[in-house]
């Protein structure tokens, strides 16, 4: 099944490339997606041993039910910078995909809460012109996929700068 969803991933972005279009990085998604539901059925168990056996079955569901949402995310999410834009694919009851070229993206930004420390990942907040902005949430190679990013649009304004007489 993983290797599958691979492939899909991997064949979704191949459709969206452009001719002479290049993928530089895209964002791996972190496990630590599924903390929320981890540590929801950790405290299910606890209730059960302790306090009431119903109410902590009712929460090992709830977990259960946490964790397919986070699996169904992680599925979906998706971000790829190439050589002439990024396009970004999130949501799930309404899956959006946005292409955003380099000269409409005002900044690519890293959020990074404790939780994020101590796993590994970060929030990829993508700016751009006007109100819109982008969180694609629990991605492992954040600060790479950024570096990637400016290298695209700082590598092309110095090659105009150099151009320029």
């Amino acid at each position: 099944m993983k290797g599958s969803t691979k492939a899909k991933k991997k064949a979704d972005i191949e459709e969206r490339l452009l001719s002479g279009e290049v993928v530089i990085s895209e964002a791996v998604i972190h496990d630590g997606i599924y903390w929320q539901s981890v540590a929801v059925f950790v405290f299910s168990i606890i209730v059960a041993l302790f306090v009431v056996i119903e109410l902590g079955v009712f929460l090992a569901v709830v977990s259960g039910l946490m964790a397919l949402h986070a699996m169904i995310k992680k599925s979906i999410l998706m971000m790829v910078v190439t050589n002439k834009r990024v396009f970004v694919r999130y949501g799930i009851l309404q899956v959006d995909v946005v292409d955003i070229h380099f000269d409409k993206v005002e900044s690519v930004e890293l959020e990074r809460m404790l939780p994020g420390y101590v796993m590994g990942y970060a929030n990829i907040v993508l700016m751009g012109t006007g109100n819109r902005y982008i969180v694609i949430p629990y991605v492992a190679n954040g600060p790479a996929l950024r570096r990637a990013y400016n290298e695209q649009v700082l590598g092309g304004e110095e090659q105009k700068a150099k151009d320029k007489p």
